[in-house]
């Protein structure tokens, strides 16, 4: 089956209505494409002829070029031709990367109207022009490799009157022809030149060793002998295509003289010359390509077989932000065939805005890879999924991998929402715990205090009824004494001379001191009945087990009682002093509360405020042994004399609020025990004389059954203050 030749436009650069001279062609038609050929051939040219690579920089020169250019021994070679020529146009440089990008196969133009030449010298004090001429060179895969480049000094003084000139004739263009001769009889590819009728009129070396033929034996065939795929009878329709196009390119077979068949790749350019017309056909052996192209196709046909086999969405993205492929799942999950999304722009599909940002952000950052995560809709159905890029062939492509975590990252979010539940839970049965640990510590300090109530309250009955009747009596007693002795000072009086028996009776007696002492005596039992019933009111007064609703009370009262029923505290004993109390009560109303309760509340801050003063007290490092505080004179040095003291304040706040503060001078608190005081069972006591929950049934009692504050201030040093706040209520 014959091959339909492609069309491929050649740019014949034209100068002043000259043609180009065959000498500076493009490589395809003038010279070898192999690479170590292009270098002999630049280092043994006449001309000022470089070959630089697809970076620019110098492979080859010739001495020619080193003698124009003013870089001898070798100082071109290895470096860029950018730095050796920084300031030539912006055109040229577009022109070079045009060639190297194969957009342009030949270039040709002068700098400037005056130019200056390649090295910027000057001849005979005229300025040169720089006359370049490039194309690309091409390695033995067919590829392009780089340039070469051709420069020419033009005087102004022959600028048009050069070898350009329409017309004109070059002296140096017998010079090029042998040059261009010696090129194509070297040339790596092979090279036939044939007539109009196909007839083989020139063979280079390179077309007679690879055809197994003589040079003779060549010129006595024609094209379509050589050219497997191509009869005599098409010779003629292929030669009028040829004419029409000035070029073709195809691939075909061509037949050795031993009848093996070679693949190779056939350029056909049409010639004139003189009036006749030629055919120049470049043939170049492709078999080394076909079989990579085959194993590349192979290659290709496993990893798409690998990526197809991958569980997720793959997708190959140039940087211009469009499809190079993907593999089938991403294809079958938007039911379209795999081959329509390349040379698609990135977000065709209008289903992930986050994907094309991803894509985006990615090319024109740094980094060689990256991940995140990202939603799409794929059918209408919202799905995450993890995308990992890679970047590839020196960042101009990148492949995007998808990997659906929509069930994962469901059941993440699950399991996430499942341990806050149980976390809440936690902290849920966590405070009922601490709820149900303060009740029970509650109810059984209640029900201690409801105890002892009772108890209180049954022996204040008790031991009220005999000092009810012990004081009842004593009045009786006094009046009853009285009159005996009123009659025994009237029988005094009227029997002035007793019996010697009386007289010894009442000198025994002592009857003058008894008749003193008795009312004293009295008296005595008479204050003690009284203070043995101010305590049963105290006790009674504390207790108030029989007031369970809120009424209103007398807080003065309240705290009296408290006190009278600690006054055995504040007495001195174990070596320290007694402890001064000072009331500084302000005019309160009565308040609506529940007495009992609060009683409670002033006998823990009462307890703790003398048991920090009594810790203080016994601290002899501090203020020494309490015996010897009497040899101390004021403003003397020595041990620091210490005087507890603890302050009783009540005062109304605003109109509707009262506040009870109970301070001490003791040793005061830390920042760290003041944070904690409040919680139950925590003390700074000896736990075996301290349950560390006054102060938490205290706060308790405050806030949550009379919606009051309990606040403390405190600091080291500076002892202690305790401010209880409630609202005053309606009678």
């Amino acid at each position: 089956m014959q091959t339909k030749p492609v069309k491929q436009e050649i740019r014949l650069g034209r100068y002043a209505g000259g043609k180009i001279p065959i000498a500076h062609q493009p490589p395809d038609a003038a010279m070898s494409e192999n690479k170590e050929g292009f270098r002999r051939f630049v280092e043994r040219s006449a001309d000022a002829v470089a070959m630089v690579d697809c970076e620019m920089r110098y492979l080859s020169v010739s001495r020619r070029w080193e003698t124009d250019c003013g870089f001898g021994g070798g100082e071109a070679l290895g470096r860029s031709h950018w730095e050796l020529f920084p300031n030539l146009p912006e055109y040229w440089h577009q022109n070079a990367r045009a060639c190297l990008a194969g957009v342009l196969e030949y270039s040709e133009f002068v700098v400037g109207q005056s130019p200056v030449s390649v090295a910027g010298q000057i001849e005979g004090g005229v300025r040169a022009a720089e006359k370049w001429v490039f194309w690309p060179w091409k390695n033995n895969e067919g590829a392009i490799g780089g340039l070469i480049l051709f420069a020419e000094k033009i005087t102004e003084r022959n600028f048009y009157n050069n070898i350009w000139r329409p017309g004109g004739k070059s002296q140096q263009l017998e010079t090029k022809l042998q040059l261009t001769q010696k090129a194509l009889d070297n040339a790596a590819d092979t090279v036939f030149f044939t007539t109009s009728d196909g007839k083989i009129c020139y063979a280079n070396k390179a077309a007679c060793d690879r055809g197994g033929y003589s040079e003779s034996e060549l010129l006595k065939l024609r094209f379509t002998d050589i050219d497997s795929q191509l009869s005599a009878s098409d010779w003629p329709e292929r030669w009028v295509e040829l004419k029409q196009q000035n070029n073709l390119t195809f691939e075909t077979s061509y037949k050795t003289k031993n009848g093996t068949i070679v693949p190779v790749e056939v350029q056909l350019n049409y010639l004139e010359y003189d009036g006749c017309e030629y055919c120049c056909a470049i043939a170049r052996d492709i078999s080394a390509r076909l079989a990579a192209k085959s194993a590349l196709l192979e290659a290709k046909e496993q990893l798409q077989a690998v990526l197809d086999a991958v569980p997720g969405l793959v997708s190959w993205v140039s940087s211009d932000l469009r499809y190079l492929g993907v593999n089938r799942h991403l294809a079958s999950a938007y039911q379209m065939p795999a081959e329509l999304f390349a040379g698609k722009k990135v977000g065709f599909l209008d289903t992930s805005p986050k994907f094309n940002d991803l894509v985006y952000d990615f090319f024109v950052g740094s980094n060689n890879k990256t991940s995140q995560e990202i939603t799409a809709s794929i059918r209408g159905e919202n799905k995450t999924y993890l995308i990992v890029a890679q970047k590839y062939q020196k960042n101009t492509a990148a492949v995007f991998v998808g990997l659906d975590i929509t069930e994962s990252k469901q059941s993440l979010l699950a399991l996430q929402e499942s341990e806050e539940r149980l976390r809440q839970q936690a902290a849920k049965l966590e405070r009922t715990l601490l709820v149900l640990q303060q009740t029970q510590t509650q109810l059984i300090q209640t029900e201690k205090m409801s105890s002892l109530g009772q108890l209180v309250a049954g022996i204040a009955h008790e031991i009220n009824n005999p000092v009810s009747f012990i004081s009842g009596n004593v009045s009786h007693a006094t009046g009853y004494i009285q009159e005996l002795l009123r009659s025994i000072d009237l029988y005094q009086k009227n029997y002035p001379d007793p019996a010697p028996e009386i007289q010894d009776l009442m000198e025994e007696l002592d009857l003058d001191f008894i008749k003193k002492d008795i009312p004293k005596l009295l008296n005595s039992m008479k204050v003690g009945s009284e203070r043995i019933r101010d305590v049963v009111r105290s006790l009674r007064l504390f207790s108030r087990t029989d007031e369970p609703e809120m009424k209103p009370a007398d807080i003065h009262e309240g705290l009296d009682s408290t006190v009278l029923i600690l006054q055995n505290r504040l007495q001195a004993k174990g070596g320290r002093p007694g402890i001064s109390l000072v009331k500084e009560y302000g005019d309160l109303p009565r308040v609506r509360c529940y007495p009992g309760q609060l009683n409670q509340v002033f006998m823990h801050l009462l307890t703790n405020a003398i048991d920090a003063l009594e810790a203080e007290g016994r601290n002899p490092e501090k203020y020494g042994k309490i015996q010897n505080q009497s040899l101390l004179s004021a403003g003397s040095s020595g041990t620091e004399i210490f005087n507890p003291e603890i302050r009783i304040r009540t005062e109304v706040i605003g109109e509707s609020e009262v506040a009870i503060a109970i301070s001490d001078n003791g040793p005061g608190m830390t920042e760290e025990v003041l944070c904690r005081i409040f919680d139950p069972l925590f003390t700074t006591k000896c736990q075996t004389t301290s349950t560390g929950l006054g102060l938490a049934i205290s706060q308790h009692l405050v806030v949550e059954k009379h919606g009051g504050d309990l606040l403390c201030i405190s600091r080291p040093g500076e002892g202690t203050e305790l401010i209880v706040k409630i609202a005053i209520g309606n009678d």
